[in-house]
C-alpha cells in the first residue's frame, strides 16, 4: 500500500505513521545487514554504519549521510547496491534519496528527476551508453597507481584500449572490494570514449544489466536491450557475481557476450571471484568467461598503499587548498590502512573532516582520533616491543642491543629502523617511543625518523627493509 495523508484521526494517523516508521527501521536493519556481508567490518563500520534512514512528507526514503564527503563516496560506491537491495525487501515502490546531514531537501518534482536518473534505467533503451556522466572522471589511468597487486590488471587495461582488436576478451578483473577494480573499468571505459577514433563504450553494473533485462521482458522489448547493449566497442559490467544463477540473465548474458566477442568487440567483467569461482549455473557460460584473460587485483602493499594516499590527497587538495599532511602523517596512515584504496580515501576523507573543514592542522594526534573513532578493529594493534623484536631478529642483535646505549652502525641501524617504524605503525608519541628505547629524548627519536625517511626516498636499501618488516609485522 502507498502511504500518503488519510482522513482519519489524529490517534488513527498516529499509528499508521508508527507503522511506517517501523516498517522502513526493519528493512534499513535488513539493507544494513546484507551491506556488512558484502563489504566488510571495516567499511562498512567506516561508511555505512554512520548512516540514518528517514522518510519524507512525499514518501520518499531519505538516506541521510554525515557529511557531503560521506554522501558522494555512496552514491559513487554504494548507491545504486542500496538502492537494488531496498527495492527487493519494500513491497512499496518508494524512491530513494542520499542527502548530506542538513542539506535541504528538494522539491518533490526535482527528487524523482534526480532518483530516476541514478537508478537502473526502467527501459532497455534508456541504459547510460556512451554518456560522460556515468563515467566518474576521478577515476582515470592517471590516477591510477600500479604495483604488484595491480600491474598486471593495469597493463592488460592499457593494453585493450590501445590495440584495433581485442587481444583477450574477455578481460575479467577480480579481486576483493575497494581494491580498484571499479577504478580501472572507469578508466578504461573513459579512455575509449574521450579517443579520437570514436569507439563506443557501455559501463554497467551487474544491477543495471539485470534490472534493465527485466525491464525489457516485462515491456516485451528484448530487442531494444539487445541492441542497446550489443551496439558498442566496449561493453564494461561490474560485479558479475549478482548475476550468476539467475538462469534467464544468466543466458541472456552468455549471448550478449558471445554475439560481442563474435564480432571483435572488447568485453571487461569484473567480480569479487575469478570466473571459476562463480556460482554459474550455465557450463557454456563458465567455459567462456574462464576463456578469457583473468586478471587479479589484491590489497596493495606499502609502497603502493603510500602512493594512492599522495594521489589521494593531491585530488583532495583542489578542494581544499589549506589541506597539508606531512609526510610522518602520510607514512603512519598508509602503514595503518592495509585492507585497500577505498578504506584510504574513507580515512583520508574523515580526516579532512575533523581537520581542514575547522581550519585545524592534520596532525599526527588528529589522525589518531579519527582511527579510533572509525573503530577499525580488523587493523592489528602493534606494540613497541613486537616492533622491536621483529626489527631484533630482522638485522641480527638483540633488543638488549637496540635499547643500549652502544653507536656501532650495526646497531644504530636497526635501532632507527626500529624507532621509525614505531612512529609510523603505532600511536604512541615521542617521548613515550623514546622511553621505550632506553629512556632517550623525543628529539632523538625525530632524528631517527627523519633519517630513515631521508635514506628511503635517497633510493637506499632500507626501504626493502622497511616494507618486509612492515609486512612481516602486518601478517
Amino acid at each position: 500500500m502507498a502511504y500518503k495523508k488519510l482522513a482519519v484521526s489524529d490517534s488513527k494517523a498516529a499509528a499508521f505513521e508508527t507503522q511506517a516508521a517501523a516498517e522502513i527501521a526493519a528493512i534499513w536493519r535488513a539493507v544494513r545487514a546484507r551491506l556488512r556481508v558484502e563489504l566488510g567490518d571495516a567499511l562498512y563500520s567506516q561508511e555505512i554504519a554512520r548512516l540514518r534512514v528517514r522518510m519524507s512528507d512525499a514518501g520518499m526514503i531519505i538516506i541521510v549521510a554525515p557529511s557531503t564527503f560521506n554522501r558522494d563516496w555512496i552514491e559513487d560506491h554504494a548507491g545504486a547496491r542500496i538502492r537494488a537491495i531496498w527495492a527487493e525487501l519494500d513491497s512499496v515502490r518508494r524512491d530513494l534519496l542520499v542527502l548530506a546531514d542538513g542539506e535541504v531537501e528538494p522539491q518533490v518534482d526535482v527528487v524523482r528527476e534526480t532518483v530516476s536518473q541514478s537508478k537502473p534505467a526502467g527501459k532497455a533503451a534508456e541504459l547510460p551508453a556512451n554518456r560522460d556522466d556515468v563515467i566518474e572522471p576521478r577515476f582515470s589511468f592517471d590516477s591510477f597507481r600500479v604495483g604488484p597487486a595491480n600491474e598486471v590488471a593495469a597493463a592488460a587495461a592499457r593494453s585493450i584500449v590501445s590495440a584495433a582488436r581485442p587481444p583477450f576478451n574477455p578481460v575479467f578483473f577480480y579481486g576483493d572490494y575497494g581494491v580498484g577494480k571499479t577504478h580501472l573499468m572507469h578508466a578504461v571505459a573513459s579512455a575509449v570514449t574521450h579517443a579520437p577514433n570514436s569507439r563506443k563504450a557501455l559501463y554497467l553494473t551487474a544491477e543495471e544489466f539485470l534490472s534493465g533485462f527485466v525491464t525489457a521482458m516485462r515491456a516485451r522489448d528484448t530487442i531494444t536491450f539487445k541492441e542497446t547493449v550489443r551496439g558498442v566497442d566496449f561493453l564494461l559490467i561490474d560485479d558479475v557475481h549478482f548475476i550468476a544463477g539467475k538462469p534467464k540473465t544468466e543466458d541472456e548474458f552468455l549471448h550478449t557476450i558471445a554475439a560481442l566477442i563474435a564480432e571483435n568487440k572488447q568485453v571487461v567483467l569484473a567480480s569479487h571471484r575469478p570466473p571459476a569461482e562463480l556460482a554459474i549455473a550455465d557450463d557454456r557460460l563458465r567455459s567462456l568467461l574462464t576463456g578469457g584473460l583473468a586478471c587479479p587485483l589484491s590489497k596493495p602493499d606499502l609502497d603502493l598503499r603510500r602512493q594512492i594516499l599522495d594521489c589521494k590527497i593531491a585530488q583532495a587538495k583542489c578542494h581544499y587548498p589549506v589541506l597539508s599532511v606531512s609526510e610522518p602523517v602520510r607514512d603512519f596512515l598508509a602503514a595503518r590502512i592495509t585492507t585497500g584504496p577505498r578504506e584510504l580515501e574513507g580515512v583520508l576523507n574523515n580526516v579532512i573532516c575533523r581537520t581542514a573543514l575547522l581550519g585545524l592542522p592534520v596532525t599526527m594526534e588528529a589522525v589518531s582520533t579519527a582511527l579510533r573513532d572509525l573503530s577499525l578493529s580488523a587493523e592489528k594493534r602493534l606494540t613497541v616491543d613486537e616492533i622491536q623484536k621483529a626489527v631484533a631478529t630482522h638485522f641480527g642483535v638483540t633488543t638488549t642491543d637496540i635499547c643500549s646505549k652502544r653507536r656501532t652502525q650495526s646497531v644504530v641501524r636497526p635501532r632507527h629502523v626500529a624507532m621509525y617504524l614505531a612512529k609510523t605503525l603505532t600511536t604512541r608519541s615521542l617521548p613515550d617511543i623514546g622511553r621505550r628505547f632506553g629512556g632517550r629524548d623525543h628529539s632523538t627519536v625525530i632524528h631517527a625518523v627523519n633519517k630513515i625517511t631521508s635514506m628511503i626516498e635517497s633510493g637506499d636499501t632500507i626501504g626493502q627493509d622497511i616494507d618486509c618488516l612492515t609486512r612481516e609485522l602486518r601478517d
